[in-house]
């Protein structure tokens, strides 16, 4: 199906540089009123994968996501901002990165993913049922705020992989470990996605400064002054993913999202909005090191706190 990816440059994290950037984002896709109604419940979802510094461009800035939270609360949009941190509690990893403060200053509650409710997808191919943030019954929309970056198992991390940790607690630490083949871990995140996409109305990812390298954690800061937005997820990593010189073909997402059936992904359907292609110059991004599940202890060991944190949960 046809869909439009958005595209504006963007110099610098100043605050009035970044929201006059969004705006004219959101702009570019027909205005914040064709993605929520005024008055809605909306969650917005940004990657606090752990409590990391701003500058070390592991999580979503902090001006990007005041930038959007503006824009509605002039829909009078009640407003929640939430992730689920592996390895920090959310509290502290948002103090850390700088969303916390942003959240007080704007008076938005803070969404902690503590408690969960399972839903369905009688047509998933991996996975049929997700237990997810009892914030995703609550909310009427989902605004999807990423960060660019490269992956160490995925190869690219961005919309589609954002929301992942829609899942709380260690289920989904286990699911990199289960299903470890590629296949199969593309596809049960395509399968949460399609659980999802009936209220993740718009996605907004954060490349002024992205990850390259061993992301999500391990990389390297890198100056990209783009930003992207889409409604469609699949189709803002594809765009992205090439805008920062990776090979889109070695996006296991991409290629699955092209074979199945419930998404029927084809790259000619996109339109682009706002800077054109040709005026955005990137240096491409470094790939991982290292993109096979042999980091998979490394990884686990990593997150040991968290898991033991949440070890009563382990049986499901």
């Amino acid at each position: 199906m046809p869909c439009t990816v958005s595209l504006e440059n963007c110099g610098s994290y100043s605050q009035e540089e970044v929201g006059e950037s969004v705006s004219k984002l959101i702009n570019n896709l027909g205005g914040i009123q064709k993605f929520v109604k005024r008055g809605q419940k909306v969650l917005l979802k940004p990657n606090i994968v752990k409590g990391s510094a701003p500058e070390e461009c592991a999580t979503t800035h902090p001006a990007v996501i005041e930038a959007v939270i503006k824009i509605l609360k002039k829909q009078n949009c009640e407003l929640l901002v939430g992730d689920a941190p592996f390895a920090d509690d959310t509290l502290s990893a948002m103090k850390t990165c700088g969303i916390y403060d942003v959240c007080k200053k704007l008076n938005v509650k803070i969404a902690v993913f503590d408690r969960k409710i399972n839903i369905k997808n009688e047509n998933g191919r991996v996975v049929r049922k997700f237990p997810l943030t009892h914030y995703f019954n609550e909310a009427d929309a989902v605004i999807n705020i990423p960060k660019l970056k490269t992956h160490s198992q995925l190869y690219f991390t961005g919309a589609v992989k954002n929301l992942y940790s829609m899942m709380p607690g260690p289920r989904r630490g286990f699911y990199h470990l289960k299903y470890s083949k590629m296949e199969y871990f593309a596809n049960m995140l395509l399968d949460l996605y399609a659980s999802l996409r009936k209220k993740v109305v718009l996605n907004v990812i954060d490349g002024i400064c992205g990850m390259e390298g061993n992301g999500p954690c391990n990389g390297n800061a890198k100056f990209a002054g783009i930003l992207g937005a889409s409604s469609d997820a699949v189709a803002l990593d594809f765009v992205m993913c090439r805008l920062i010189g990776l090979d889109v073909n070695n996006l296991p997402t991409i290629y699955y999202a092209k074979k199945r059936k419930d998404f029927l992904f084809n790259p000619q359907d996109i339109k682009i909005a706002g800077e054109k292609i040709e005026n955005i110059k990137i240096g491409p991004f470094a790939e991982a090191d290292f993109s096979t599940l042999n980091m998979m202890p490394k990884f686990v060991n990593s997150f040991k706190d968290y898991i033991m944190r949440h070890r009563e949960e382990l049986v499901y």
